[in-house]
């Protein structure tokens, strides 16, 4: 069973009260993967959306290099305790948007989407509550995303430069 202490402890929930996460207690479950696991794959449905209590989720998106060339795997964000993803679980058409892998043994509190969603639903404080914690973590991942960019960018036009010099 889940503890109401690790939810307490998600950036994403923090704003709740305790009668308010009792109601997200009532639908957690607790997982434990090993380092390796693929939780869930770019292009996969958002059944579920995760809370890390221990270990460390790389986050990777698949890119398309052309005809010529092999998809390009890259990380775009680490989650590590607290955090939350599988955003894509609250926002239609509810298909992740990246996949996710255990880089070490981890321990997930796992809520399944449309059960999630129906606790939204009914109470609107909750839901409004838990929109703004998702909110922020778009946020977040909206700017590693402009890092990661930025810094290929960057690198790209030193190496360009170097070329020349």
């Amino acid at each position: 069973m889940v503890q109401l202490k690790i939810l307490r402890e998600s950036n994403i929930l923090k704003n709740l009260n305790d009668a308010q996460l009792e109601k997200l207690v009532s639908i957690a479950i607790s997982e434990s993967h090993p380092a390796g696991t693929l939780l869930y794959k770019q292009g996969d449905p958002a059944s579920h959306f995760y809370l890390v209590e221990e270990g460390k989720i790389f986050l990777e998106m698949k890119a398309d290099m052309g005809p010529a060339r092999p998809p390009l795997q890259v990380t775009t964000d680490v989650i590590t305790k607290g955090e939350g993803m599988g955003w894509s679980a609250f926002v239609e058409p509810h298909i992740y948007t990246l996949s996710a892998v255990c880089m070490d043994a981890t321990k997930l509190v796992s809520f399944e989407a449309a059960k999630l969603r129906e606790i939204m639903e009914k109470d609107a404080v909750v839901g409004y509550q838990m929109l703004k914690g998702i909110n922020k973590l778009l946020a977040s991942r909206l700017s590693h995303t402009r890092i990661l960019l930025v810094s290929e960018r960057a690198l790209g036009l030193l190496t360009t430069h170097t070329e020349y010099a």
